[in-house]
């Protein structure tokens, strides 16, 4: 079956790796793309960081949450904490049902996923019409759609390092 609960899981993950895969995610925001195309991306920061999360709760929880979102601010050059404020409430409320999460398959962590991005979106709108923008669309919703569609794939790269070759 595709969407099995891979193993891997339980192997130790080093730090630098975790280190390593959230930085591409701050470098893969920072591609510059034309204007219009970016509609349909999702925030592979939010991505890299919910499956650390769910996958490395002791390594990887709200603080690192926060100060991820501190970076995607500067990076993005956006409302200065919606970001954090966005990725920590998303965190805990990963780590809240991570026990659970972990024993899903991949399909059901997918939905999950979706659910965690679909609310940090909506967090980042409410902060900035908060501050008087104006609210900008449906369309914003649709990058954790795809985000969540491509939660199994993130899920087997990640797994790509810690698996070991049977002959």
């Amino acid at each position: 079956m595709p969407f099995d609960r891979p193993h891997e899981l339980l192997k130790p993950v080093k730090r630098r790796f975790i280190f390593f895969s959230l930085l591409l995610a701050v470098l893969v925001e920072l591609i510059p793309l034309p204007h219009g195309s970016t509609r349909w991306l999702p925030d592979f920061i939010s991505l890299v960081l919910l499956y650390w999360v769910i996958n490395q709760p002791r390594r990887v929880s709200v603080g690192i949450a926060f100060l991820m979102g501190l970076v995607a601010d500067i990076a993005t050059a956006g409302l200065f904490g919606q970001h954090a404020l966005a990725y920590s409430v998303t965190a805990f409320l990963a780590l809240s049902r991570q026990r659970q999460l972990v024993m899903f398959n991949l399909g059901q962590q997918a939905l999950s996923v979706l659910g965690l991005m679909m609310a940090n979106q909506a967090i980042m709108v409410v902060a900035r019409m908060l501050t008087g923008a104006a609210f900008v669309g449906w369309a914003y919703f649709l990058p954790p759609l795809i985000g969540a569609l491509l939660w199994p794939l993130l899920t087997k790269l990640m797994l790509l390092p810690y698996r070991h070759h049977q002959v």
